[in-house]
């Protein structure tokens, strides 16, 4: 006894092409957060030095919102003038997260159009570390610019839920 079974074969087909590309985009998510590009991993931080080398960031390239989160700014000995670091801290990355701590606290914090001022008094020369631990308070990508005396570093991140 023969049984005959209908067979649409362009739509297997159809539902073939559909299932590998669904498995390949599945794979590639896995990997993506592997990797750190959707969360911590080796591809997750950088580090970003200014052109004449008096600052230095290092930060997640990828925050999560109302995380604790972190960014440090390493100053060379060479940025200090009279006794302190002035950093200037400009952009929409400065708005887009709430600051929790700065470590050490800076003398002085001076608001400025569009950022703030930071002045770290130094007791004695060499490389200076600054942390600014923050929470992202809004979605998406945010940029921002650290400015030490004409010496500027571009900062951007992307938060994600």
């Amino acid at each position: 006894m023969d049984l005959e079974i209908r067979q649409h074969e362009s739509f297997q087909r159809r539902e073939w092409t559909a299932q590998r590309i669904g498995w390949v985009a599945l794979a590639l998510f896995v990997l993506a957060g592997l990797v750190g590009l959707l969360g911590t991993g080796p591809l997750s931080w950088t580090v970003t030095e200014s052109d004449g080398g008096l600052v230095t960031v290092e930060y997640d390239r990828i925050a999560h919102h109302e995380a604790d989160e972190s960014l440090t700014l390493i100053f060379a000995a060479d940025a200090v003038q009279d006794g302190v670091i002035t950093a200037e801290l400009t952009g929409p990355w400065l708005s887009g997260v709430d600051v929790q701590s700065i470590s050490p606290e800076p003398s002085e914090q001076l608001a400025v159009p569009g950022g703030v001022i930071l002045e770290l008094p130094v007791e004695r020369p060499g490389e200076i570390e600054m942390t600014l631990t923050f929470r992202a308070a809004k979605y998406g990508r945010l940029d921002g610019e650290i400015t030490v005396g004409a010496d500027t570093v571009a900062v951007s991140q992307l938060v994600l839920p």
